[in-house]
């Protein structure tokens, strides 16, 4: 019996792990005529593609970004958003090349700009400016409470809602749509209007990375909202990337790293 409960122990870490290495990629279709509406889409209009919590780390080394450049690419997107947590810890990054994180970052080609946030990992032990430096050297803007007009689009980034310095009364430019980067979904909960915004992306949950059945786990700052689209108001939609890397142990279950694409 303890033979077979090792084996299966094994399995399933050897399962989890395996997880950690798949991508799924979804797209969705924005229109807005009257209301917002968000729904399996084609690639036709805009491309907005979002990634999310990438955690590069000892588990999770720049060379495992090839397969995420590629299939970006591939999807020709105008615009790419980070939500940040590039990062899992300086500490580690303080002896190691960090350089090949930013050169992995500036293969991917986006024509209309890549825009960044910050994530909570990402200032742990302050390492908020050593990875603003490598976001910038690979051609991402990073928008600390701030918007920037894309077109005829708004994108608008809030600082870390845990470590950083969130200034939630900051307000997207005058444009036809506009999009609100937020690393926790629950910073919500603190914007005093969300129907500034027509939509809102966050990362930070990993989707519970680990997700039993019944039992989810859900960390902070994504108590309320932790995978998928939540409709908050009729104007207003927020969607939770599971993120491409782990935290903690490097494992998954249930829940594989992704890519979205929005079509606007």
């Amino acid at each position: 019996m303890f033979l077979f409960l090792s084996v299966l122990v094994i399995a399933f870490l050897l399962y989890c792990r395996y997880l950690t290495y798949q991508l799924t990629e979804k797209h969705f279709k924005l229109t807005k005529d009257t209301k917002l509406s968000i729904q399996t889409g084609t690639n036709d209009g805009l491309t907005i593609a979002q990634i999310s919590d990438s955690h590069f780390s000892a588990f999770y080394k720049p060379k495992r970004f090839d397969s995420i450049i590629a299939r970006l690419n591939q999807a020709i997107p105008d615009i790419v958003l980070f939500t940040g947590d590039l990062i899992e810890n300086e500490r580690y990054w303080q002896t190691h090349d960090s350089a090949a994180v930013s050169q992995q970052l500036a293969r991917i080609n986006a024509p209309k700009g890549k825009f960044a946030i910050l994530g909570n990992h990402d200032y742990r032990r302050d390492g908020h400016e050593a990875v603003s430096d490598m976001l910038t050297a690979g051609g991402f803007i990073l928008l600390t409470n701030q918007s920037r007009l894309v077109d005829q689009l708004s994108l608008t980034g809030i600082d870390d809602g845990q470590m950083g310095r969130p200034d939630y009364s900051t307000q997207p430019e005058k444009a036809d749509f506009s999009i609100l980067m937020i690393h926790e979904p629950d910073q919500i909960k603190h914007l005093p209007k969300l129907e500034h915004f027509d939509l809102i992306l966050a990362g930070h949950s990993h989707g519970g990375q680990i997700r039993f059945p019944l039992f989810p786990y859900k960390n902070f700052g994504s108590k309320l909202y932790d995978q998928g689209i939540y409709r908050l108001t009729p104007q207003t939609s927020l969607v939770v990337n599971t993120g491409l890397g782990t935290t903690g142990p490097p494992l998954r279950f249930r829940v594989t790293p992704e890519i979205l694409y929005f079509h606007l």
